[in-house]
């Protein structure tokens, strides 16, 4: 049964469109009887990507109708003349501002009930840090285990994420990756030591440790993210060094380590800290004096 597209007239003579069926086995079409013009109506494609920034899941929460308010990739409507990978790169640059190198099919979803095929891919970020377009409210990194399921905007979002994280671990690890895991690896021996607990999220587990480790495990943790410039841990790991020997009264140790995260990342958190152990180190040497 074909349902009530919005067309009337023909887009060639501008006669009125009428319903046919024009052989016994097809659905109705759009028919002009005064010229023979049928309108088809094919579906509408779309290309999105799937995409890591800095350990998270990159998501926008839309502001347009269908679903606004509610979380999606990036992606949108293929232009003519444009590949699928063509239009997945450049709905990623306009949605989240990053841009990216298309890797693996995620897949290609269809619904009865939907004129639009989305066709979905993994990729890697190039270049850029990401932001607000001008169709969405919110942009946002999701870890893995904290990916609103339910506030997803479409099933074909849903069927990319759960494809995506089913082959997530099967992909060779990126340097950035493989720095993490080291990070990772670090501080889990600390909380084991401890009689602390290894599992949950990376962040997490940096938490536990930044409470019961001792301070070479986090000065391992920040060798690797300095190593492999991990952005996303270095922001976690830093604060919590710069923390432990301002606590010890180490302020110029402190200040050296606050002065390396600034050159790997402008986290505004080490910048207040850098700020608060300088003006201690200048009272310390005041008293001494």
């Amino acid at each position: 049964m074909l349902t009530d597209p919005g067309y009337k007239f023909c887009p060639k003579c501008g006669a009125p469109l009428s319903r046919r069926r024009l052989k016994d086995f097809e659905p109705e079409r759009l028919v002009c009887m005064s010229c023979m013009f049928v309108m088809y109506l094919n579906p509408k494609v779309a290309a999105g990507a799937v995409v890591e920034y800095e350990g998270g899941i990159v998501l926008l929460r839309r502001e347009i109708d269908p679903r606004a308010g509610f979380w999606v990739h990036p992606g949108g409507f293929v232009d003519r003349g444009e590949t699928l990978e063509q239009a997945a790169k450049r709905e990623t640059r306009e949605e989240v501002g990053l841009e990216v190198e298309i890797g693996g099919l995620l897949g290609a979803f269809s619904f009865p009930d939907s004129e639009v095929v989305v066709v979905t891919f993994a990729a890697r970020v190039l270049s850029g840090e990401p932001k607000v377009g001008d169709e969405s409210l919110e942009v946002r990194m999701f870890d893995p285990l904290d990916i609103p399921w339910d506030e997803l905007a479409f099933p074909s979002t849903r069927l990319a994420l759960k494809e995506y994280l089913r082959t997530r671990d099967a992909r060779p690890a990126t340097p950035d990756q493989a720095a993490t895991a080291e990070i990772s690896t670090a501080l889990i021996a600390s909380a084991r030591r401890r009689g602390g607990s290894e599992s949950g999220p990376l962040h997490r587990r940096i938490e536990l440790a930044s409470e019961t480790s001792r301070l070479e495990n986090l000065t391992d943790a920040r060798a690797a993210a300095f190593r492999s410039k991990d952005v996303r841990a270095a922001s976690l790991v830093y604060p919590q060094l710069i923390e432990l020997l301002r606590g010890e009264r180490r302020y110029q140790e402190a200040l050296d380590v606050a002065e390396e995260g600034l050159a790997l990342t402008h986290d505004p958190l080490i910048a207040r800290l850098a700020d608060e152990i300088a003006h201690e180190l200048s009272q310390a040497e005041q008293e001494r004096c």
